[in-house]
């Protein structure tokens, strides 16, 4: 059976942002294990503020894994990204998404805690030197992903809506751009908020990543919690299964009714999807 995760945030973000729960971990690590999760996602801005140990002791207590870093916050609240035209701000980027890997390397002794490279590479802000700020991109991955090697970490990149960045937007596009690189430790990390605007087909989707696949992102078209909008996720989930995803599905979205309400029914209907294409699948074999 597939493992489920949550996003969460141990910051204080606006509502409008897709965190459930957020604030020191402590305070809801019980509760999302509770609701039967397996793992929590985190987002944070600096993780020089957090107590890594801490945090690892927590998570186990609860029973959890801390399954991913997202690091979307370095870009939205402390301005870094991996293509400026400023230099230093290009290596102030590239520093601290190697202490994000610092920290993802001490979380967890069950399985490695991956870094999300999202919204960092921002957008390319003049087409006409495209291939000088995709290239910037370029060169920063292939010094995070040596630097990640080092540490047994693995970090996911993601295919993202062009409302939020202006290349590397579907999952086929994104998948080309990583196996060009040919980077072990750079996976793709897929969304089906996402999918849901970029790829026409999102079972085809998944098909034409799934050698590199290695994180999952479900969030319904509408941001709320997966079965909360119209996206059909069960050609997704069977899709998975036919192509042996055996990573975490975590859950991102909005608290909308609220953090627990949306963690629940988000989760009920994960699972419920998963037994219905399991249980087609064992009686039609």
């Amino acid at each position: 059976m597939m493992r489920y995760g949550l996003v969460c945030s141990l910051e204080p973000v606006p509502m409008d942002r897709p965190v459930a729960f957020q604030g020191p971990l402590e305070t809801y690590a019980s509760l999302v294990r509770d609701i039967g999760y397996d793992a929590i996602e985190l987002h944070l801005r600096n993780p020089r503020q957090v107590d890594g140990q801490a945090i690892r002791e927590t998570a186990n207590r609860c029973g959890l894994t801390i399954c991913a870093l997202s690091t979307g916050l370095e870009y939205g609240l402390n301005g870094l990204s991996l293509i400026s035209d400023d230099a230093t701000v290009r290596q102030a980027a590239i520093e601290r998404l190697r202490e994000h890997i610092d920290l993802a390397a001490g979380l967890s002794d069950k399985q490695p805690c991956l870094v999300v490279i999202g919204t960092m590479r921002s957008n390319i802000p003049d087409q006409t030197r495209r291939a000088e700020y995709e290239a910037y991109h370029t060169s920063a991955l292939l010094d995070l992903a040596d630097y990640a090697r080092q540490m047994d970490v693995q970090l996911v990149i993601e295919s993202i809506t062009r409302y939020i960045s202006n290349y590397l937007n579907t999952v086929p596009e994104t998948a080309r751009f990583l196996r060009g690189l040919g980077q072990p430790n750079l996976k793709l990390h897929i969304d089906t908020h996402s999918m849901n605007i970029e790829d026409a087909d999102l079972p085809a989707a998944v098909l034409a990543g799934a050698s590199e696949l290695g994180y999952v992102h479900f969030s319904d078209s509408n941001r709320r919690y997966p079965g909360g909008g119209n996206i059909d996720f069960k050609p997704i989930v069977k899709k998975l299964v036919d192509i042996g995803y055996d990573g975490i599905i975590t859950s991102e979205c909005l608290p909308i009714p609220d953090a627990e309400t949306a963690a629940r029914q988000g989760l009920e209907y994960m699972k419920a999807q998963e037994t219905c294409v399991r249980v087609e699948s064992w009686r039609d074999a």
